[in-house]
């Protein structure tokens, strides 16, 4: 009997002593993962069992239908890589407030910005900003070149606006009166396009651009605009937008007004641009592929996650789209 009662107390020592060890170790495990943890953020790496890379993208106008295709496109490869990605920009074109909410993304320390790039002087400190923080920034639609950015995504504008003027000068054989409304006497983007369409005009001595407008990337002002150019200039026969608001708001002027209808060329391929090309009262349209710059920028931010390198610019094409392939031009 005796010896049960010393085997009882001998089982309960050893059950103390491995309760007692096994919380040593679980509280040294504890201790062991916090220290990686700590390791691992002192080097600037997020740790690879778990981790999710958040980047912001930020628009130049929310809800506008050019940027809800760049942000399928990005949304897309988001999923794709694994990626959390938050979409933010102002409700109007104002580039004050681009710029407030790049500052807002480098002080919430992202892990990459992509961002459209803005007027230089103001806008590429910010983006060097970023870089100097150990925030990688891609631009996407226009660029900021002198800026550190890590890479372009998006059109060649001035390459762009070069096939405007070579649709003009096919639509009016070199002759004509032409009037142009940008999306904004700001953005490097449409002035770049301006540029491009000036130097196809200028080759052409019976080509004129008459007078330049910004419709600041409003319909309402587009067509307030293109219908006091008109008004101002009766002889013009050719209107020519550079966004994607501008043919539009051009078209609903020309609806308003008791003239001819000029021959009106514009730029990307919202559906109510296509629709208006297949019913004629559009001739034709330049369209870039927002979908796809969307779906580049994030996966070259993936491609950079993994050390890889990449180039400075990743230009995406465009396409001319007409009555014979308008209806094709919708899937861009």
């Amino acid at each position: 009997m005796r010896w049960m009662i010393v085997d009882k107390k001998w089982m309960s020592c050893v059950v103390v002593l491995f309760l007692f060890l096994a919380y040593e170790f679980i509280g040294f495990a504890h201790q062991s993962g916090k220290m990686g943890s700590i390791v691992q953020e002192l080097h600037g790496h997020p740790g690879n069992l778990g981790h999710r890379y958040h980047i912001v993208l930020i628009e130049q106008e929310r809800y506008h239908p050019y940027w809800e295709m760049v942000e399928k496109g990005a949304e897309k490869a988001a999923e794709r890589y694994g990626i959390d990605i938050e979409f933010t920009g102002p409700v109007r074109n104002n580039m004050d407030e681009q710029i407030n909410l790049l500052e807002k993304a480098i002080a919430a320390r992202v892990d990459a910005i992509i961002v459209q790039g803005l007027n230089g002087e103001r806008f590429t400190p910010v983006i060097d900003k970023a870089v100097q923080r150990g925030i990688p920034v891609v631009t996407i639609d226009t660029d900021a070149p002198a800026s550190r950015r890590l890479a372009y995504v998006g059109t060649d504008n001035e390459a762009a606006g070069e096939s405007l003027g070579r649709l003009v000068v096919e639509t009016t054989g070199g002759s004509g009166k032409i009037g142009v409304i940008i999306g904004s006497e700001l953005a490097e983007n449409q002035l770049q396009r301006l540029q491009g369409l000036k130097n196809i005009v200028e080759q052409y001595e019976d080509l004129t651009i008459v007078d330049v407008r910004s419709s600041n990337i409003s319909h309402m002002e587009a067509i307030q605009q293109a219908a006091e150019m008109m008004r101002m200039h009766p002889d013009i026969n050719i209107m020519v937008g550079t966004s994607a608001t501008d043919a539009l708001g051009v078209l609903q002027a020309t609806k308003s007004l008791e003239r001819d209808f000029p021959t009106i060329i514009g730029f990307d391929n919202q559906e109510e641009t296509l629709t208006a090309i297949l019913r004629g009262e559009i001739k034709a349209t330049v369209a870039q592929q927002p979908f796809l710059m969307g779906d580049t920028a994030v996966r070259l931010l993936h491609e950079h996650f993994q050390g890889k390198d990449l180039r400075s610019e990743y230009y995406t094409e465009v396409m001319v789209l007409d009555k014979h392939n308008a209806q094709k031009g919708g899937g861009l």
